[in-house]
Protein backbone atom coordinates (compact mmCIF):
# COMPACT_ATOMS: atom_id res chain seq x y z
CA UNK A 1 0.00 0.00 0.00
CA UNK A 2 1.31 3.42 -0.99
CA UNK A 3 1.97 5.91 1.96
CA UNK A 4 -1.13 8.09 2.74
CA UNK A 5 1.34 11.30 2.37
CA UNK A 6 4.04 12.00 0.23
CA UNK A 7 5.84 15.26 -1.26
CA UNK A 8 5.91 14.79 -5.14
CA UNK A 9 9.43 13.90 -5.72
CA UNK A 10 8.37 10.93 -3.95
CA UNK A 11 5.63 10.14 -6.25
CA UNK A 12 6.42 6.32 -8.19
CA UNK A 13 7.86 7.55 -12.28
CA UNK A 14 6.61 5.61 -14.92
CA UNK A 15 6.99 5.04 -18.64
CA UNK A 16 4.69 5.86 -21.66
CA UNK A 17 6.11 6.44 -24.92
CA UNK A 18 4.43 9.19 -26.15
CA UNK A 19 7.22 12.14 -26.78
CA UNK A 20 10.75 13.01 -25.68
CA UNK A 21 11.50 15.16 -23.12
CA UNK A 22 8.55 14.09 -20.95
CA UNK A 23 8.38 12.36 -17.25
CA UNK A 24 5.32 10.54 -15.63
CA UNK A 25 4.66 10.43 -12.64
CA UNK A 26 1.69 8.39 -10.85
CA UNK A 27 -0.36 10.48 -8.44
CA UNK A 28 -2.78 8.14 -7.35
CA UNK A 29 -2.12 4.56 -9.17
CA UNK A 30 -4.69 2.86 -11.30
CA UNK A 31 -6.52 0.94 -9.43
CA UNK A 32 -5.85 2.17 -5.93
CA UNK A 33 -8.68 4.40 -5.52
CA UNK A 34 -11.96 3.28 -7.54
CA UNK A 35 -12.34 4.28 -10.59
CA UNK A 36 -10.22 7.60 -10.18
CA UNK A 37 -6.34 7.88 -10.86
CA UNK A 38 -4.13 10.61 -11.60
CA UNK A 39 -0.72 11.40 -12.37
CA UNK A 40 2.00 14.18 -12.69
CA UNK A 41 3.89 15.14 -15.53
CA UNK A 42 6.43 17.36 -16.88
CA UNK A 43 7.79 18.36 -20.20
CA UNK A 44 10.50 20.52 -21.82
CA UNK A 45 10.38 21.95 -25.25
CA UNK A 46 11.09 21.14 -28.15
CA UNK A 47 8.23 18.21 -27.65
CA UNK A 48 4.66 16.83 -28.59
CA UNK A 49 3.00 14.27 -26.35
CA UNK A 50 1.43 12.15 -29.20
CA UNK A 51 -2.37 12.50 -30.28
CA UNK A 52 -3.98 10.29 -28.44
CA UNK A 53 -7.16 9.17 -27.37
CA UNK A 54 -9.51 7.73 -24.33
CA UNK A 55 -12.48 5.62 -25.08
CA UNK A 56 -13.01 4.32 -21.43
CA UNK A 57 -12.35 7.63 -19.57
CA UNK A 58 -12.67 11.02 -19.39
CA UNK A 59 -10.00 13.08 -18.00
CA UNK A 60 -8.66 16.63 -17.05
CA UNK A 61 -5.43 18.42 -17.06
CA UNK A 62 -4.41 21.42 -14.14
CA UNK A 63 -1.62 23.20 -15.08
CA UNK A 64 0.76 24.09 -12.31
CA UNK A 65 3.54 25.88 -13.95
CA UNK A 66 4.76 26.80 -16.93
CA UNK A 67 3.31 27.33 -20.84
CA UNK A 68 2.78 25.33 -23.65
CA UNK A 69 -0.19 24.07 -25.95
CA UNK A 70 -2.62 21.79 -25.26
CA UNK A 71 -4.72 20.17 -28.09
CA UNK A 72 -8.43 19.29 -27.95
CA UNK A 73 -10.02 17.59 -30.63
CA UNK A 74 -9.85 19.88 -33.57
CA UNK A 75 -8.34 23.18 -31.50
CA UNK A 76 -5.40 23.55 -29.96
CA UNK A 77 -4.92 26.42 -27.35
CA UNK A 78 -1.92 28.15 -25.55
CA UNK A 79 -2.11 27.76 -21.64
CA UNK A 80 0.23 28.32 -18.91
CA UNK A 81 -0.07 27.90 -15.29
CA UNK A 82 -3.49 27.71 -13.38
CA UNK A 83 -5.30 26.71 -17.19
CA UNK A 84 -7.71 24.05 -16.95
CA UNK A 85 -8.24 21.69 -19.73
CA UNK A 86 -11.01 18.98 -20.05
CA UNK A 87 -11.02 16.09 -22.28
CA UNK A 88 -14.03 13.72 -23.20
CA UNK A 89 -13.96 10.58 -23.70
CA UNK A 90 -13.19 9.90 -27.18
CA UNK A 91 -11.33 13.03 -28.12
CA UNK A 92 -7.99 13.29 -29.41
CA UNK A 93 -5.77 15.46 -27.49
CA UNK A 94 -1.76 15.93 -26.64
CA UNK A 95 0.81 18.33 -25.91
CA UNK A 96 2.82 20.83 -27.78
CA UNK A 97 5.98 22.93 -26.00
CA UNK A 98 7.88 25.11 -28.45
CA UNK A 99 12.02 25.47 -27.59
CA UNK A 100 12.82 26.41 -23.99
CA UNK A 101 8.66 26.40 -22.84
CA UNK A 102 8.72 24.03 -19.85
CA UNK A 103 5.71 22.75 -18.57
CA UNK A 104 4.11 20.53 -15.35
CA UNK A 105 0.60 19.56 -15.15
CA UNK A 106 -1.48 16.85 -13.15
CA UNK A 107 -3.98 14.78 -15.07
CA UNK A 108 -7.48 13.26 -13.43
CA UNK A 109 -8.70 9.88 -15.49
CA UNK A 110 -12.22 9.65 -14.36
CA UNK A 111 -13.12 5.76 -15.40
CA UNK A 112 -16.73 4.91 -16.94
CA UNK A 113 -16.49 1.73 -15.53
CA UNK A 114 -14.77 -1.22 -13.91
CA UNK A 115 -14.21 -2.41 -17.79
CA UNK A 116 -12.46 0.49 -18.78
CA UNK A 117 -10.37 0.70 -15.60
CA UNK A 118 -9.14 -2.97 -16.31
CA UNK A 119 -8.88 -2.32 -19.71
CA UNK A 120 -5.84 0.19 -18.98
CA UNK A 121 -4.50 -1.97 -16.23
CA UNK A 122 -3.76 -4.99 -18.76
CA UNK A 123 -1.59 -1.98 -20.55
CA UNK A 124 0.73 -1.39 -17.43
Amino acid sequence: MQKPVLHVDELEYYEQDSGENITYQFVVKPGSMGLLSSGRVRLKGPTTKALDVHEGWDQAYYVIKGSGKIVVGEETFPVQAGYVARVPAGTNHGVILEEGEEMEYIYFNAFKSKEALAGLLATL
